[in-house]
């Protein structure tokens, strides 16, 4: 008999895995600049401390599709439960390693398994959820995956101020996910009576502008974690315990906006909303680059944790409405690729406008785009 998927406790088992996915990258990253003093005798220091956090995204974008061919191939759960183990030790194993070079391979271990973690989560949700209850399924895994970073980066800046190694110990929380969502979620019936000949077939080119949002709505909202706190602690002076709560704000935002998603889709067509998104993610670096002051900047990141929200669940529920049970995890995997690689190339992409303007004009040239880009939408129809 399958479980009752609206209870407390099975949306709490299924989205604390989706949450498991955030958790990884965005925890350590109050550690950043105390990681970087403690290896600055490492030449390229600068850039390998960022590659800590944005690292696994690029085995993420390597692995993510593969992992959508397996789970639409094999059972979901048998695939899902080895590789939360293995992201539990592997994002673990950078607390005992003294050599940046071990760690960033750590990171790449843990980079794959959240390639699997994340792609089977999102399956599994689509799989257990139609129409609207999907849609407010999107939401609260939104809520979920968004509150659960903030919780953790508030904890990862205190932790950080003690010892940069600390943070890595939150990884260990994958145990205890794994042990409710062993108990409580079930392997989802596929549907057997499908043609195999009139079954909807994969087409990437079919799916690739959500794959191009996602991959460029990801990159510039991933100026937070991997430049605030460096604004934070060289621009404005402050300690590494702010830059946890300052990075948490975002991410409390990014809860809330995800949470009245499917509240908003019913007023607004998917162009509003990303409309919505981008404007209010670009107001957000407007406004730091306009004021120097960390109230200001507080404020600005509320604006960026609500664009980011509103992108992430638009791009997963413009997908879904293009999939069926046969490539589903398939279209999500790659849409997990082009997610990941905005995270892993976020770096890249801004170093040279701060390399030639300076961080505070980064902002300034990142705003203008994104506020450029969410009028746009305002007369594109999807």
């Amino acid at each position: 008999m399958l479980k009752d998927c609206s209870t407390k406790i099975f949306y709490f088992s299924l989205f604390s895995v989706s949450a498991m996915t955030v958790l990884g990258s965005t925890a350590i990253a109050p550690s950043l600049p105390n990681l970087e003093k403690h290896f600055e005798d490492i030449k390229n220091i600068e850039l390998l401390s960022r590659l800590v956090l944005t690292l696994p995204a690029m085995f993420v974008v390597v692995f993510s599709p593969l992992s959508g061919y397996l789970f639409d191939k094999f059972k979901r759960l048998k695939l899902l439960y080895p590789f939360m183990i293995i992201w539990s030790v592997s994002g673990f194993s950078a607390f005992c390693l003294d050599n940046i070079y071990l760690i960033l391979f750590s990171r790449a271990v843990f980079g794959i398994a959240t390639a699997f973690v994340m792609t089977g989560a999102s399956a599994l949700l689509a799989d257990y959820y139609q129409g609207l209850k999907r849609e407010k399924a999107l939401s609260i895994q939104g809520f979920y995956t968004a509150f659960g970073g903030a919780l953790f980066l508030t904890i990862g800046g205190f932790l950080s101020n003690i010892n940069w190694r600390l943070p890595f110990l939150v990884y260990l929380l994958g145990f205890i996910i794994f042990i409710f969502a062993f108990k409580n979620l079930f392997e989802p019936q596929k549907n057997k009576n499908i043609n195999t000949q009139t079954a909807t077939k994969f087409n990437f080119f079919t799916f690739l502008p959500i794959y191009i949002l996602g991959f460029f709505s990801m990159a510039m909202f991933y100026i937070v974690p991997t430049q605030i706190p460096f604004f934070i602690i060289k621009v404005l002076d402050k300690g590494g315990e702010l830059v946890g709560i300052s990075l948490a704000i975002s991410s409390i935002f990014t809860a809330f906006s995800s949470l009245i998603y499917s509240k908003l889709r019913i007023y607004f067509s998917l162009n509003k909303m990303y409309f919505i998104g981008f404007f209010l993610l670009g107001f957000g670096y407007l406004l730091i680059y306009i004021f120097h002051s960390y109230i200001i900047l507080l404020i600005a990141l509320i604006f960026t944790g609500c664009g980011l929200g509103i992108l992430l669940v638009t791009n997963s529920s413009w997908l879904f409405l293009l999939t069926n049970d046969n490539i589903r995890a398939k279209a999500y995997g790659f849409l997990a690729s082009f997610i990941f690689m905005g995270q892993f190339l976020s770096p890249f992409i801004t170093q040279p406008i701060i390399n030639t303007f300076g961080l505070v004009k980064m902002f300034l040239v990142f705003g203008l785009i994104l506020c450029a880009l969410g009028i746009l939408f305002l007369f594109k129809k999807l």
